[in-house]
Formats: structure tokens, C-alpha cells, sequence
């Protein structure tokens, strides 16, 4: 049961005006409820009425007597804070492609870059995050194997030479025969 201060709270506002006027789904649903709670049903009749948890309308009331009426928009997201601004962009995309050309060998993990975001940019990502930013801005994560370090380019030509000799006898592969 609701408290008489927060009944007494309610009273002032014309709660199913409001709710007529909302174009938003979410906030007339939150201004029915609290509609409902002026004529004096309890949270969980509200609840019942609404189809959502008697714990919703705890947490939307709760955010009524912090906020009044415009604070029954929701809560603001952190995340949406956390965001790499659209003026780096193209500075996060250099920084990306130096870090894989500085990579002796292997390759650029999701993890890397996530840990690039946080040190050079000041920004928390997820790794899902990483790769939802990398998909905007058309970045490919996955990328062709770097060459090993151990690589010797003069022994891998010379096989290419004697693989491809016209006179050499080809071998076909087992799949293929």
C-alpha cells in the first residue's frame, strides 16, 4: 500500500488527461498506472490491470515522487554517454589500421580494439559494442592472416617456381579426381 504522502502527491495532477494527451506508449502506460494508484488500488491490482510486475509500478511511482511527472520519460542510459563521438570516427579508424600494421604477426582482436577505445578515447565498450562500431563504420574485424614473422618471402617464391614449372608434373588432388 502506497504511503499518504505519496497519495497526497498524486492528487493535484489529472493523471488520465495526461495519459490522453501522451503520444509516447511507455509513458501512458506509466500515467494510467499512476491513475489507477489515485483512486486508491493497490500496486499489484495495478499491476494485474496492466499486465506488467507490481515491481514496475513501484520503480514508475518511485520516479514520480524524485521527479514529478516528466521524470515518468524513464531513465537515462549510461551507455548512451559512452559512445565514440562522430568527430573521431575517422581518427578511431586510423588508430585501428595502425594497430594492425604495427602487429608483427597475428591479428587485431575484437579485444585490442576494445582496449584502444577505453586508453585512447576515453570510451567503455562491450565487445559486442566493438563489433556493432566496427559494422557502422564498414570496418571489416576479421581480417586476412598477417604475414608471420618467420615468413622467408625468397623460400616461398622459390616453391611458387617450382610448383608452377611448366614441365613440372601436376598432381591433381584426391577431391578432384
Amino acid at each position: 500500500m502506497l504511503s499518504q504522502q505519496i497519495i497526497d502527491q498524486l492528487q493535484p495532477y489529472d493523471f488520465d488527461r495526461l495519459a490522453h494527451k501522451e503520444k509516447d506508449g511507455r509513458r501512458r502506460l506509466r500515467l494510467i498506472a499512476l491513475a489507477h494508484l489515485k483512486e486508491g488500488k493497490s500496486c499489484s491490482e495495478v499491476g494485474a490491470a496492466l499486465r506488467v510486475t507490481r515491481h514496475a509500478v513501484m520503480r514508475w511511482v518511485q520516479w514520480f515522487t524524485a521527479g514529478g511527472v516528466a521524470r515518468l520519460a524513464g531513465m537515462p542510459h549510461d551507455w548512451s554517454t559512452q559512445r565514440l563521438a562522430k568527430e573521431q570516427e575517422e581518427a578511431f579508424r586510423q588508430a585501428v589500421e595502425q594497430l594492425q600494421r604495427e602487429r608483427g604477426g597475428g591479428r587485431v582482436r575484437g579485444e585490442d580494439i576494445r582496449q584502444l577505445l577505453a586508453l585512447r578515447f576515453g570510451v567503455a565498450y562491450s565487445l559486442n559494442g566493438v563489433y556493432d562500431l566496427l559494422k557502422r563504420l564498414n570496418m571489416v574485424w576479421i581480417s586476412v592472416r598477417a604475414v608471420s614473422p618467420c615468413a622467408d618471402p625468397v623460400a616461398q617464391s622459390e616453391f611458387k617456381k617450382k610448383l608452377l614449372h611448366p614441365g613440372a608434373r601436376r598432381i591433381a588432388p584426391e577431391h578432384c579426381a
